[in-house]
């Protein structure tokens, strides 16, 4: 996905600089012990996914497919944090979400990991914009981004880097 849509609009080419993929979200301890995408599936586990239409619904999607399950949520969130609020307050046994949310959440919720064979990953790209009110700035900024120490950064909050990098 590329928020820039119009090869005008952009000075050079897009790169992705991070990757994310998905991870089951659980409150602390895993009290409903979820080890699978499949346990997803029980109508007894309460599970909150973003909307189709928010990109990490789409990948949720894609996951219970790989999986091969129906997974009938009682929760559709217009955003990511919405999904960690419902699991991190207990609303919901289960989310899915970005390995970064989980780690960001920190001791309020756990991770199950989904197997690389079922799991979606997410590239994020980053290009400078043609009109940028601040051309200077944007490059320097790129530059950080994708130096060895914007990668650093990355990696510590749980962001996958680019192959090849």
């Amino acid at each position: 996905m590329s928020l820039v849509t119009s090869d005008n609009l952009a000075q050079g080419q897009a790169k992705t600089f991070a990757r994310n993929k998905l991870e089951i979200m659980v409150g602390p301890g895993n009290p409903k012990h979820i080890k699978s995408v499949a346990d997803l599936a029980n109508k007894s586990v309460k599970v909150a996914v973003c909307a189709p239409a928010v990109p990490c619904g789409g990948y949720s999607e894609q996951v219970f497919k790989k999986a091969g399950v129906t997974v009938t949520s009682v929760s559709q969130e217009t955003s990511v944090s919405g999904v960690v609020t419902k699991v991190s307050l207990g609303e919901a046994d289960a989310g899915v979400v970005y390995v970064t949310d989980v780690k960001e959440a920190g001791h309020k919720v756990a991770g199950v990991p989904i197997p690389a064979d079922q799991n979606v990953i997410a590239d994020y790209p980053i290009v400078q914009l043609k009109d940028a009110p601040n051309p200077g700035a944007a490059s320097a900024f790129m530059n950080y981004v994708l130096s060895q120490a914007g990668r650093n950064v990355l990696t510590s909050y749980g962001f996958m880097l680019p192959s090849g990098s």
